[in-house]
């Protein structure tokens, strides 16, 4: 593989935008080519972005030789076709996420892959944010101890428009696929494959969902809970609880800048009132901890655990973000692997599987299913 790794782009909307100008701040990488189903849109896009070729055709993009890996940017209800039809032109390919609309058609685009022998990725650019990187690490050396509980929703509203992506179920619309993913996503990275899920959601008039719960429970009793929305305004954070603290990935948890640590003090066995130094005790645990002290101000009993002032991460991306992944697939390209470890293609076929089982609670299916 050249050491300038040479994109095309299928698609020519906006997260295909967002692509364009993250691969602007690789100096390994390059923009060559992009496709559209609307030529007119190809042509605007290659103007605003000094593309020096487009194509009047997804084929004739594929079958351009010096095309190394190709974004695929079309909309999921097309990712299977489209991703099929790069790899069975020796193109790599990184699928914008959900990677499809289903399992079966995950899987098909895998095997393929493996079978072909080329590079291969979900999209989920939110594990390669560097706070996410970053909290990872904290999670897995232990800063918080065993992880026992995990949220994170995203609720946006969005237009209604019964042909749009969001909510035309022939387009795989629903607020699971386009915002659950994230959250699914996480937690996978953090807790692995749930043992139980249990789901509930909104189905609007056009039969897709627009308002999503789940509920996921592991084999070690730790729970995550998730929601995702097209209609109104979520926290959009997420927040990871261990047994000795916790981490809040503020706003929008996917694509994080800040977040905040906090510590448990270590509880101890309950204290008698009337031992020497308890007031003390109290007196200063309710004022290192303002959430205590206006509720525990009749305390008597009892000395209660504390929560030390959370610290703050503030880790600023460069770009818009995408460029994260964008550099894990030219790094990955360079070096000969056909997968990355951050989002391996096992992973994203198991998240897939369990929104599979979501839609199964819900009874949702898609027209071409």
């Amino acid at each position: 593989m050249p050491k300038t790794i040479r994109w095309g782009i299928l698609g020519a909307g906006n997260i295909a935008r967002g692509i364009a100008q993250g691969l602007r701040l690789l100096p390994e990488a390059q923009l060559l080519g992009v496709a559209s189903r609307n030529p007119a849109n190809a042509k605007k896009f290659a103007a605003d972005f000094s593309v020096p070729r487009v194509y009047q055709t997804y084929e004739e993009l594929v079958k351009d030789a010096e095309i190394d890996v190709i974004y695929v940017a079309t909309p999921h209800s097309r990712h299977k076709e489209d991703c099929i039809l790069c790899l069975e032109n020796g193109k790599a390919v990184l699928c914008e996420k959900p990677f499809t609309i289903n399992a079966r058609e995950a899987r098909e685009i895998v095997d393929l892959a493996r079978q072909k022998g080329l590079f291969c990725m979900e999209a989920m650019w939110m594990r390669f944010i560097p706070l996410v990187q970053k909290v990872k690490a904290m999670v897995d050396s232990g800063a918080i101890g065993e992880v026992r509980m995990l949220s994170a929703d995203f609720g946006v509203p969005t237009h209604f428009d019964p042909h749009n992506r969001f909510f035309d179920p022939g387009q795989g619309g629903g607020a699971l696929l386009d915002r659950g993913v994230y959250a699914v996503s996480l937690a996978y990275l953090l807790l692995g494959a749930p043992g139980e899920i249990v789901s509930e959601a909104t189905i609007g008039t056009t039969g897709v969902d627009e308002q999503a719960a789940i509920l996921l429970r592991y084999p070690k009793g730790q729970l995550a809970t998730l929601t995702a929305s097209l209609r109104t305004y979520s926290s959009n954070e997420a927040v990871i609880m261990g047994s000795k603290g916790k981490i809040r990935l503020h706003e929008p948890f996917y694509c994080p800048q800040k977040a905040s640590s906090s510590a448990f003090v270590e509880p101890g066995p309950p204290t008698p009132a009337g031992s020497p130094g308890l007031k003390d005790k109290v007196r200063t645990q309710l004022k290192e901890n303002p959430v205590l002290r206006p509720v525990y101000k009749g305390l008597k009993e009892y000395v209660l655990p504390v929560v030390r002032h959370p610290d703050t991460i503030v880790d600023h991306f460069e770009g818009n973000g995408y460029n994260y992944e964008l550099a894990e697939v030219v790094r990955c390209l360079q070096t000969g692997q056909l997968e990355s470890k951050v989002m391996p293609l096992d992973e994203t076929v198991k998240i897939m599987e369990i929104m599979d089982q979501v839609r199964q609670q819900w009874g949702l299916k898609y027209p071409q299913e």
